[in-house]
């Protein structure tokens, strides 16, 4: 399924935001001959959230990719103005098998009767069914013999459309206002059967088109599938990759988890330094608990608006959507179902709506009517991402990537670690050892990459101990013959890490002689190391 809402706002005559939604919930089928793979997981998780498979697979709408695409168009209506290459004329068909002799001699004899009949006889005579080969050496026959009768005309026809494979020849006695009406037909129906192999792909070259603001939420892997199946294969490098998001959303990307992180709202208490203390406006960053405090904070504001209270709002988050005639759907609770994907387009661009406003009046803007999204500058183009060093990765053009770093703290790369550990058994290698009766271990905490191996963080004051613990856990673990080789359990600070990564690389881009361009930090960094199953995070 692709989901797609377009919000187009509109004057209600109040302050409040007021948008029309258009929502779509597509289910998208792969054009002929492409492979389908299904991992058990995500079939699982389909079912579990109402998939509609016969849906799916019988009505499911067609797309192609770019190079797919153009290819398409230039078979079905070649561009009459451009200089056809020049090709060697082939060599006509020669028929060897003498019952394929005879049975084009009779079938072209059949067709010169019937042209002798002239005027008084039948416009049409269909030829006897014979094989693609043969139908094809009746074209050249007829061709070569009616080239100077400008009424003649033969094409091939599907006579039930349930059986595409089953065809038949045609010839026709045509006068030129005939002709001409039948080649325009032909080139309709031409244009027809483009439009609907097509498909989806026309949705997504109008979005890319229409240049405006892309909402996603987590959509980073979102946009790497579209873009792999509706444009072209993805480029190698994430420089490229950015390059390729800037082109085709100019607008940019924004993506509501991001965001969403970012709002703040007082908490009632006060700070060391007596100023009001504040607190993240959403405690839980999935969608459906994002739009529930959208949604229930929007309502409230309107209800406080209507009753003449408006000076009491402390967040004057108004937002009002009607759905177009014919859209709907999601009026109906029932069908207002997570995870199919046209609802969540909506609640997406609803708490998008949202958020533009809050953050808005936060900012102190005058006019919250105002409708841009250049106030959300730092948010542009910049995704969540999971299991790296990075808060996040900014698709903008150019832009290069840092790792997450916090004030009076550090952060290891601990590689080697056994496939079996879970979290409690990677922090367990920095507590004391021995154990000491009421010692307290200094925090410590994971971030997974895969299964062997993780960041793990803690303060600047408590390095030496947590180094010192882990030291003594290692040497324990190598006097019992538990540490395979000298690469397993090696505690690396990051920073070197990364600065031996970007060393590497750099020496790589050196010795290429094929000139690639140096991908640097923010490409070489996600290299490592590839994540093979999720954990849990702590």
């Amino acid at each position: 399924q692709v989901g797609l809402t377009m919000f187009h706002r509109v004057d209600g005559g109040n302050e409040a935001d007021e948008y029309v939604a258009r929502t779509f919930n597509v289910y998208t089928f792969p054009a002929q001959g492409h492979q389908i793979t299904l991992e058990g997981g995500a079939v699982e998780f389909l079912v579990k959230n109402g998939m509609d498979w016969n849906m799916w697979f019988r009505d499911g709408v067609p797309y192609l990719r770019k190079g797919a695409a153009e290819d398409l168009k230039a078979k079905l209506l070649p561009d009459t103005g451009s200089v056809a290459p020049v090709v060697a004329p082939a060599l006509p068909m020669q028929l060897d098998r003498p019952e394929d002799v005879a049975l084009c001699a009779e079938t072209l004899a059949g067709v010169a009767a019937w042209w002798d009949l002239g005027a008084e006889g039948p416009k049409e005579y269909v030829l006897p069914a014979c094989n693609a080969y043969l139908r094809r050496y009746l074209y050249q026959e007829c061709e070569r013999i009616y080239a100077d009768k400008e009424e003649f005309l033969v094409e091939s026809r599907v006579p039930d459309p349930a059986k595409s494979w089953e065809k038949e020849m045609v010839a026709m006695r045509l006068s030129a206002e005939e002709r001409e009406a039948a080649s325009a037909a032909k080139l309709a129906k031409k244009k027809e059967t483009y439009r609907a192999r097509l498909g989806f792909t026309r949705m997504w070259a109008a979005l890319t088109a229409s240049k405006r603001p892309i909402v996603v939420h987590n959509g980073l892997f979102d946009l790497l599938f579209m873009c792999r199946h509706l444009h072209d294969d993805l480029p190698t490098s994430l420089d490229g990759f950015k390059d390729l998001i800037g082109e085709l959303f100019p607008g940019g990307i924004f993506d509501t988890r991001n965001i969403g992180k970012k709002i703040t709202v007082p908490d009632g208490e006060e700070n060391e330094d007596g100023e009001p203390s504040r607190r993240p406006m959403f405690a839980e960053l999935r969608l459906d608990r994002i739009f529930s405090v959208c949604k229930s904070e929007a309502e409230a504001a309107v209800t406080t608006a209507a009753e003449g209270a408006s000076s009491k709002l402390c967040h004057d988050t108004r937002v009002v959507v009607k759905f177009a005639e014919g859209h709907g759907r999601y009026l109906d609770p029932t069908k207002a179902i997570l995870h199919e994907a046209g609802y969540d387009s909506y609640i997406t661009a609803f708490s998008f709506a949202f958020m533009r406003r809050m953050i808005l009046q936060q900012q102190g803007a005058s006019d919250l009517g105002a409708a841009s999204v250049e106030h959300l500058a730092d948010c542009k183009f910049v995704l969540p991402l999971y299991r790296t060093f990075f808060p996040g990765v900014c698709l903008a053009p150019g832009s290069v990537d840092t790792v997450s770093h916090t004030t009076s703290e550090q952060q290891h790369l601990l590689v080697g670690f056994p496939a079996t550990y879970q979290t409690s058994d990677v922090l367990r290698l920095f507590t004391a050892r021995p154990v000491v009766e009421g010692a307290v271990n200094p925090p410590v905490s994971l971030h997974w990459i895969n299964e062997t191996s993780g960041c793990v963080r803690f303060s600047d004051a408590d390095t030496a101990v947590v180094l010192s613990n882990f030291d003594a856990h290692r040497l324990s673990l190598a006097s019992e013959g538990v540490l395979a080789d000298s690469s397993a359990l090696v505690l690396t600070p990051l920073q070197e890490y990364m600065r031996a990564k970007v060393e590497e690389t750099a020496a790589a881009a050196d010795n290429n002689e094929s000139g690639k361009k140096r991908s640097g930090l923010n490409s070489s960094a996600l290299e490592v190391p590839p994540t093979k199953k999720a954990k849990e995070n702590s």
